[in-house]
């Protein structure tokens, strides 16, 4: 059945690593070349592998520019990595300076990210939270608008600091699925 279906894979960091998968495989493949990037983007979300942050993009492009960091840093499976007390969007901002970071879209599991902001039900205070932490305040409303567009609720965890490291693997609201109430609750206390 797959042998009647072309096949393209791509990867976000090079048309080369393709190109040395492309001869190992059994079936038609084809791999164009990759999307040219944008010269410039108001609005950016780095859903990589946090190893891969990085020099993947030219840091003079996106000067100004939002970046919604939801990448986690793993030392291993399931492993939070060790930053020495730095929150991992903090060294995000570090490699692009005049970005404009805030860290959210990380703490939930992608299949409920996929599901439930648009489940059934989940009206106001019973929506599921997503948090956002970062040191720009516009930066971080425009980041809530989207999260609400998504039908989340937005939770400020505050600064990029001390709000980051609440959601980053290790993190006491990584991985857990809050109401905006329960979110509410957990923050002022």
């Amino acid at each position: 059945m797959l042998e009647d279906h072309g096949v393209t894979p791509t990867t976000p960091w090079s048309h080369r690593s393709v190109d040395l998968l492309l001869p190992t495989l059994p079936l038609p493949f084809s791999a164009p070349p990759p999307p040219e990037p944008p010269d410039r983007s108001e609005l950016l979300v780095l859903m990589v592998p946090f190893d891969g942050v990085r020099g993947l993009l030219p840091p003079g492009a996106v000067r100004d520019s939002v970046i919604v960091d939801a990448t986690n840093a793993f030392s291993g499976p399931g492993a939070p990595r060790e930053l020495d007390g730095r929150g991992s969007s903090e060294l995000v901002a570090e490699w692009y300076p005049g970005a404009r970071i805030v860290k959210s879209l990380n703490t939930m599991h992608f299949e409920t990210l996929a599901v439930a902001g648009t489940e059934p039900g989940r009206e106001g205070s019973q929506r599921l939270a997503h948090f956002v932490a970062g040191d720009d305040g516009k930066a971080k409303e425009i980041v809530a608008g989207v999260v609400t567009d998504l039908g989340f609720a937005p939770v400020d965890t505050g600064p990029l600091h001390s709000g980051g490291i609440l959601q980053q693997p290790g993190g006491p609201l990584f991985n857990r699925s809050l109401t905006e109430a329960q979110a509410l609750a957990w923050i002022s206390h």
